[in-house]
């Protein structure tokens, strides 16, 4: 092959390795070449079958024949196999100079790819690492486009909401909601779109979510939005926050609830008596307070022991909700006293109707552990709004005062405020 001074100028400050094959043989090979095949000098290599310098996973393919490696135009990708170092990896470009039945000239250029290669290999790790992160976080990660379709869903999304992921690709994010965040979501997006004003973006929210079998659950979710080219996406954080909001209510219960007999505590009490008394003045009809205060309950601990007296204080909450309507409320204020709100009553004796109701329940033995029975009764003192009070305070003083005037009369009955108050009189 003759070469002009301008094409060996040339091919000596290509950077890519360029040779010549006659045969199969290397006749000419440029610097750059020399160099990247680590020999000393170009007569190194002369003479010599490209072949050699090629790494045998690829032997295969050299079996085609330098002429395949013609046919594709964008290169070849493999691996050469240096002098004395370790492989490199390059893209190989084959051009036919002249074809006889004699003389197969070829010219040869290979271009070190390796960095490309490790850069490549570095970001499918990055990616494949990435993955390994979003698939084993408990948050759901979904991204939708400005019109609402899902664009990618992580496995957490995937459990979460209980669909595959070739479910809810491409489809509107409407489908893990219920319908009164669906029916306005599209309305939502549209207006952040073009006025970039939402509640939602850049902050944490409660919502609910719907899995696929129709179940609806609280979810916490945080919106930030990315630009992909010219396109302008969504990622939202969702998280299932069914457990969190038990804990709560757990919490909260505990907090208004007495542990013994689950009844309301003196602090829910508070709360229920007040909106009980609005009530009342709402509707004109009379609202009953009632104290009740055990007798003989003292015995049954020195006796028989505090979990006889644990089993009591249950049976005593029982029997009092089942006197009283599901629309009233008994609560334990601690001890042995209990109270009753008795709302929306026809008349005031009908609060007379349910104190002989628990006067007549306490009556009858109650088990206890140990194969014993207990027996208590109750003084119960009552006060009716608004003839008694009008106020929480006044009503409870009240009731106190009628409920002492039982005990002092000799237990297991029940009075009217209104009737001490006659006698006082």
């Amino acid at each position: 092959m003759k070469r002009t001074d301008c094409d060996s100028e040339l091919l000596c400050a290509i950077s890519n390795l360029v040779c010549v094959l006659q045969n199969g043989l290397v006749t000419y090979i440029n610097p750059a070449g020399v160099e990247m095949l680590g020999a000393e000098s170009e007569a190194v290599l002369l003479g010599h079958d490209l072949s050699e310098y090629i790494h045998p996973d690829y032997a295969d393919l050299l079996a085609l024949g330098i002429d395949a490696f013609a046919e594709e135009e964008a290169g070849v990708p493999l691996k050469l196999r240096p002098l004395n170092a370790l492989p490199i990896d390059v893209l190989m470009r084959v051009r036919a100079l002249s074809e006889t039945d004699t003389d197969d000239t070829y010219m040869v250029e290979c271009r070190d790819i390796s960095n490309h290669i490790r850069a490549s290999e570095d970001a499918r790790k990055r990616e494949q690492r990435l993955a390994n992160v979003l698939g084993t976080v408990r948050d759901a990660i979904i991204t939708i486009d400005r019109k609402g379709k899902v664009q990618s869903i992580n496995a957490a999304g995937e459990r979460m909401f209980g669909f595959p992921k070739n479910h809810v690709l491409g489809q509107n994010i409407k489908m893990l909601m219920p319908k009164q965040y669906a029916d306005h979501h599209d309305k939502h997006l549209d207006n952040y779109v073009k006025t970039g004003e939402s509640e939602l973006m850049n902050a944490s929210m409660e919502f609910e979510g719907q899995h696929a079998d129709g179940t609806i659950f609280p979810v916490e979710i945080s919106v930030n939005e990315m630009t992909e080219g010219n396109q302008r996406l969504f990622t939202g954080v969702v998280r299932d926050i069914t457990e969190r909001k038990r804990a709560m209510d757990r919490i909260h219960h505990l907090a208004h609830h007495d542990a013994l007999t689950d009844l309301p505590n003196r602090n829910l009490y508070i709360e229920r008596v007040e909106r009980a008394i609005y009530r009342s003045q709402r509707s004109n009809k009379p609202l009953a307070l009632m104290f009740v205060d055990l007798d003989k309950f003292k015995p049954i601990n020195d006796e028989l022991g505090h979990e006889a007296g644990d089993a009591v204080l249950k049976a005593v909450a029982e029997r009092m909700l089942a006197c009283v309507r599901q629309s009233d409320t008994v609560a334990r204020f601690g001890g042995d006293e209990f109270v009753a709100i008795l709302e929306n009553l026809d008349h005031a004796e009908s609060a007379a109707v349910v104190a002989k109701k628990v006067l007549d329940k306490l009556q009858e033995s109650i088990p206890v552990p140990g194969g014993q029975n207990a027996n208590v009764g109750a003084s119960i003192g009552i006060s009716i709004f608004p003839e008694d009070g009008v106020t929480m305070d006044e009503l409870s003083r009240a009731a106190d005062e009628a409920m002492y005037a039982v005990k002092e009369d000799g237990r297991n009955a029940f009075k009217f405020h209104s009737e001490v108050k006659a006698k006082q009189n």
